[in-house]
């Protein structure tokens, strides 16, 4: 019977016991408080009449704003739960000290003083106990569970109502009712003790270590915040218009019963079970449904609309029916659809500082409302405290009341695009959150730590930090190099002199003149790279003795002097020493080409007709073609570029062939466009090309980027979408094909659904874990591609903030980010992306899904393995291959001696 229910209301593992204990406490509550109501109205309309009620509604808002900033301070003490807990039991005491009052001691102003408690009781119960149950699920739970809840408030109306109704005779008239208010008070009490022993709280990581804001702090907060500032005055139109539909009710109800305390109790209570059975069966099969199919941005504006038809009604017809007809409306919806609704507006606020908003609205605002609303009523009827009243009745109320529900509505309206910029604020402050924590983390371990390094006293260290910053793409000169030079080590002193060289830092010249009589050979050799470099040194004049420095400095030293610009400018005698060096051979051959590299970088425009003889085909030297790259870059030929691409494919060179034809810039475009498509072209020197194009940045670079979409590598293709990416932010401006980016992103989801199909079925075997890792591995890069084809598609919506949220450890983070996603895609394509994203719905729902959707089951490990070994993923190829041989062995030997062929038997896999 239970797993029919959970299946009927879509409740999950692990809900069903909050939903329970939601559902009876929300029962509760409400029952609690609708039993008082016809209580309250019974004894106060008796004694005074219902124009008398606008100086109880303007006396709440009084009585409240000395309650809340008390309650308020004391949950900051014990806690939101305790407190809680705490008020219940007081309330419970109030209700026990009433019936004595009323019983033992009556005096004339006791109804009026019960009324304004009841009013204070039925705006601090319900909202405790709607701030308690969000706290249990995150968006998306209470998006399909909250008209479950919700329905707990219906039934405990139709309970509330009935106890009213069937033990007013029985308990020997109106205020022995009061003894039953004070036990559903204790019992609604002891189930929120329990709840608090067997529920721990979840609060968001977000909210970890964060202090309950002050109450002026939420008021503060609520102003600043153009999404709770609509909250807040949907609150107050609600509010002035419901206190105007419930006395125009008070008013016909009073007409109608002659003022008679009992008979009012029970026509009260009747109405509210009736009308409890209307709005449970609502709630129950209705509200679920209709806020996962519409929303609540659309559920909002339910009630507003049915009320405003009401009071039409009132308008044209101003007579008992109806009123009825209006107030029956405002409470069965109020209670079911738009209750449910509305709580749905909290959940993307941080959910520590949630109660203090929550409260600072329901509560405040909405007395304040009162309060105001009394005023104008009173005005409008029979005067409030000597100010003279129009005398309007019915159609006259009803009349400002139809201006009050347009604001309404039109309020309701905002809140649907807000409700969705909340959500998304939410998720961009979790990924602000989380690249921050992260840069932190680089930065511990970056510069800072490299430079601690080399400050070391172990040399292993200092060695370790120099070759970190020698692999760096553009070198970087920190202060602790320059120390460097002084060190013992004859190796850190080269290494650390060659960074300075080559990051260009000329402040050390002074320290680096001491090493030209260093006693190390090759340290020497640097030292006078660099002064010819950057000091302006005639290398010829500054030797005095040739036989300190070996022949290949000399020559690279003398080859940058004399083609330096100046005086002493010979750039014919450079090339002759270049080309010497270039011709060389022997031992000593790859280092003279390494340094005739060099030179070329440090002056490309004198060498720029030997600079080809560094790119050819056949070199292999990573430094060699990393110094004729960044040459190229510098010359901007796009002569070069066709020379360059190849070399991409070298992991050593790939950096810097990747800068300088990002300095060719557009000029280099045709050939790298060619280079995409070109299956001869090494795939890892076409996947660095994406890179390139997002370098160059320009909306040519993007539109080839655009044209090479539909590439079946998918390494290649997630490049070619992330540097659309950067491309996008740079250029906001620019259009990219709407219809070539919904064919890739169809793809994309297909393929993922596909994933999960044959991850279901590689998990069937015992010796496929390296596979299922590879998988999983890939099928996270498969979100990822999702998500940056929808910022293409959707460049307005913060998508990576989305992606970052669906990919957190934080589970209301990550209902939030669903909730994004939903919010913001048309629904068709939400409908298709959110079983992927959603951590509700399970992997085996979404291989059901998968196979609907693919239309081809993949039912066998056999069957994964050769989608696998189809994939354009080369790792989970291999991986494939290895699961198959280890798969197929124990068939091969168990068919051993017989003429069957290995090669048929692997045929099927």
């Amino acid at each position: 019977m239970v797993p029919r229910i959970r299946r009927f209301f879509d409740i999950r593992r692990g809900e069903l016991a909050p939903v329970v204990f939601s559902f009876v406490y929300v029962a509760v509550v409400v029952a609690s408080f609708l039993l008082a109501k016809p209580v309250r109205n019974g004894l106060f309309l008796q004694d005074y009449g219902p124009y008398a009620l606008v100086y109880v509604y303007a006396a709440v808002p009084v009585v409240l704003s000395l309650l809340v900033p008390l309650s308020a301070r004391v949950a900051r003490r014990i806690g939101q739960r305790a407190m809680i807990v705490f008020s219940l039991w007081f309330f419970c005491g109030n209700v026990l000290l009433f019936w004595a009052l009323f019983t033992f001691a009556r005096i004339w102003s006791l109804p009026a003083i019960f009324y304004v408690w009841v009013n204070c009781f039925g705006v601090i119960a319900p909202v405790q106990a709607w701030s308690f149950v969000s706290t249990l699920f995150d968006t998306r739970q209470a998006k399909r569970l909250f008209g479950l809840v919700g329905a707990g408030a219906s039934l405990g109306g139709i309970a509330g109502g009935a106890l009213g109704r069937l033990l007013i005779g029985p308990m020997g008239g109106t205020v022995n009712l009061l003894l039953v208010l004070a036990v559903l008070i204790a019992a609604a009490a002891l189930i929120v003790s329990a709840a608090v022993r067997r529920m721990p709280r979840r609060p968001a990581a977000s909210a970890l270590g964060q202090a309950l804001p002050s109450f002026r702090g939420s008021l503060q907060t609520i102003a600043s915040s153009r999404y709770l500032r609509l909250i807040a005055a949907m609150v107050f139109l609600v509010a002035i218009a419901t206190q105007w539909i419930g006395f125009q009710f008070s008013m016909e109800a009073t007409a109608r019963y002659g003022g008679d305390a009992d008979r009012l109790t029970a026509f009260f209570s009747g109405f509210n079970v009736s009308l409890g059975v209307a709005a449970f069966a609502m709630q129950l099969f209705l509200t679920g449904p209709v806020l996962r199919r519409f929303g609540m941005t659309y559920t909002l504006m339910l009630l507003p609309l049915a009320l405003l038809s009401g009071s039409g009604l009132i308008l044209l017809v101003p007579v008992f029916w109806p009123v009825l007809f209006t107030f029956g409306v405002d409470q069965g919806l109020r209670f079911s659809v738009d209750k449910a609704s509305y709580e749905l507006l909290y959940l993307p606020l941080a959910g520590r500082g949630r109660s203090q908003i929550r409260a600072a609205i329901d509560i405040v605002v909405n007395r304040v409302a009162d309060a105001i609303g009394a005023v104008i009523l009173g005005i409008a009827t029979k005067g409030f405290f000597g100010l003279g009243g129009f005398g309007w009745g019915l159609r006259g109320t009803a009349a400002i009341n139809a201006v009050v529900l347009a604001a309404w509505v039109f309020v309701a309206w905002r809140l649907r695009s807000e409700y969705v910029a909340a959500i998304g604020e939410s998720i961009l402050h979790h990924r602000i959150e989380t690249e921050r924590a992260a840069a932190a983390a680089v930065e511990r371990t970056g510069a800072l730590a490299i430079d601690g390094q080399l400050r070391s006293r172990d040399e292993a260290r200092v060695l370790y930090a120099l070759g970190a910053l020698e692999a760096q793409r553009d070198a970087q000169s920190l202060p602790a190099l320059r120390a460097l030079l002084r060190a013992h080590n004859p190796d850190i002193r080269r290494r650390a002199l060659r960074l300075l060289n080559e990051s260009g830092d000329t402040g050390a010249a002074s320290d680096v003149e001491l090493l030209m009589h260093d006693a190390d050979l090759e340290t020497r050799a640097e030292a006078l790279l660099y002064l010819s470099r950057h000091g302006r040194l005639d290398p010829l004049a500054a030797i005095s003795n040739l036989e300190e420095f070996p022949d290949l400095s000399i020559r690279a030293s003398t080859a940058a002097f004399l083609a330096a610009p100046g005086p002493a400018q010979n750039v014919d005698a450079a090339r002759l020493i270049l080309r010497a060096m270039i011709d060389e051979t022997g031992a000593d051959a790859p280092r003279v080409r390494h340094e005739a590299a060099r030179l070329v970088e440090l002056r490309p425009e004198a060498f720029e007709d030997e600079l080809p003889l560094f790119l050819a085909a056949q070199e292999e030297d990573p430094d060699v073609l990393s110094h004729a790259a960044r040459a190229a870059g510098k010359l901007g030929s796009a002569t070069l570029a066709p020379s360059l691409i190849p070399h991409l494919a070298s992991a050593g060179a790939a950096p810097a062939v990747i800068d300088g034809l990002s300095r060719i810039g557009d000029r280099a475009l045709p050939y790298i466009k060619a280079g995409l498509h070109d299956e001869r072209l090494p795939l890892e020197a076409r996947r660095e090309l994406p890179i390139v194009l997002a370098r160059i940045g320009t909306p040519a670079a993007e539109q080839v980027l655009v044209d090479a979409l539909l590439q079946g590598d998918a390494a290649l293709r997630y490049r070619i979408i992330a540097s659309l990416n950067k491309l996008q932010l740079a250029h906001p401006d620019a259009t990219v094909d709407p219809g070539v980016i919904e064919l890739v992103l169809a793809a994309e989801i297909t393929g993922h659904y596909r994933s999960y199909q044959v991850l279901a079925a590689i998990e069937q075997a015992k010796e496929s874990e390296e596979v299922v890792r590879g998988l999983r591995h890939s099928m996270e890069h498969e979100v990822e591609r999702i998500f940056r084809l929808l910022a293409l598609l959707a460049p307005a919506v913060d998508f990576e903030s989305a992606y970052v949220g669906v990919s957190a450890a934080d589970r209301a983070v990550r209902a939030n980010a669903v909730e994004f996603v939903e919010r913001s895609l048309p629904p068709a394509l939400a409908q298709l992306l959110l079983p992927l994203i959603d951590p509700q719905v399970t992997a085996d729902q979404r291989v059901r899904l998968a196979d609907r959707l693919v239309g081809a089951e993949i039912d066998s490990v056999e069957a994964a393995i050769t989608t696998l070994l189809a994939s354009d993923d080369a790792w989970l190829r291999e991986t494939a291959l290895a699961a198959r041989e280890r798969l197929w062995r124990p068939a091969r030997e168990a068919l051993a001696g017989q003429e069957t062929e290995p090669a048929v038997l692997g045929a099927g896999l």
